[in-house]
């Protein structure tokens, strides 16, 4: 076990279990610490994820596991609620370890732009985990944009339909003080990412409107968009409906491409409108913990660096700001 990259996962529901499993998939990594407020969840996640593994220990607080950490921990990986991402994130890079952080990255541009310059003093590694850049069909997707493959990108139409406003009743994601936002910061969070790190500019100006259907968060939203270089988009998140359905359209003058908010689906058209049949992907494939590991061994590059939870933020900051004053809304430029 010497060599493996010891991690601590602070947060135990159930989006921790899927970090829990891709770990155990990852012959590198070795979980040797949990973290969460409430104990007798924690000991029935440590009992049924970890399989009561005694090498793993429990701790109530992250100042607790910081003030006395695992022998040989390096990295931490944050499973909580959105609005505290911001000072766990601080706390666990300041005190020398790598971080790996659940989406979104924070809930305002002012704590990216202080998390980014935190990262840079520490020397950190520091990822966020969106699914989507981690796959290889997004890194494919991402190439032909840069070499111009489908010409200037000129359009983005994206869309998320799911029952969340319902599915999310009485939880932390509708309470804004933990959450930040509502359906626009959770699986809305994945769709602005993806289109964010698939094009890597910054955006100019937005225009927003929000419906929360009677709740404390915002459940429905249409918003307009121009980003740097005159990309122009149009983005459709429905929480009030049945089933799931989502997609991502980028056209070019010289062709276009359709993909999935988490990744994993590509459809390419040439420049005659033909669907590409065998695209030649070649990236490598990741999920946000493999990833994070081989980082942390020196064997790939981080996919999903802090320079997209910026762009993400400001984009955020910049939607809620139109909804709120009934706007267009002009962004200063991200740090990045």
């Amino acid at each position: 076990m010497a060599d493996k990259i010891k991690v601590a996962i602070i947060g135990t529901g159930n989006m921790a279990g899927g970090h829990v499993r891709q770990l155990k998939e990852c012959p590198d990594a070795q979980i040797v610490g949990l973290c969460d407020i409430d104990r007798p969840k924690m000991e029935k996640f440590h009992r049924e994820r970890c399989e009561g593994d005694p090498s793993v220990r429990l701790y109530d607080s992250l100042d607790g596991l910081l003030k006395d950490p695992p022998q040989g921990l390096r990295g931490i990986i944050l499973v909580t609620p959105h609005t505290i991402h911001f000072e766990q994130s601080a706390k666990s890079l300041e005190a020398g370890y790598d971080v790996l952080v659940e989406k979104p990255m924070v809930t305002s541009s002012e704590h990216a732009r202080q998390l980014n310059d935190i990262v840079r003093k520490t020397g950190r590694h520091f990822q966020v985990a969106f699914q989507a850049p981690f796959s290889a069909e997004f890194a494919y997707i991402r190439d032909v944009i840069k070499a111009n493959g489908i010409g200037e990108l000129q359009t983005i139409t994206a869309h998320s339909c799911q029952g969340w406003r319902n599915g999310t009743v009485g939880t932390w994601r509708q309470d804004p003080a933990q959450s930040g936002g509502g359906q626009m910061y959770d699986t809305g969070a994945h769709l602005f990412n993806s289109i964010a790190w698939l094009i890597d500019r910054p955006v100019e100006e937005v225009y927003c409107w929000t419906d929360n259907k009677g709740t404390p968060v915002d459940i429905n939203a249409v918003m307009t968009i121009r980003w740097q270089g005159g990309v122009l988009g149009s983005v459709t998140i429905s929480g009030n409906t049945p089933g799931w359905q989502e997609g991502i359209w980028l056209s070019g003058e010289k062709g276009r491409i359709a993909t999935g908010i988490h990744g994993g689906r590509l459809e390419h058209y040439d420049a005659k409108g033909a669907l590409i049949k065998y695209p030649s992907v070649t990236q490598a494939h990741f999920n946000p913990d493999s990833n994070f590991i081989a980082c942390l061994m020196g064997k790939a590059e981080p996919r999903c660096p802090v320079r997209y939870g910026i762009l993400h933020s400001w984009l955020m900051d910049a939607l809620y700001q139109s909804a709120r004053e009934g706007r267009a809304v002009k962004p200063s430029l991200p740090p990045v």
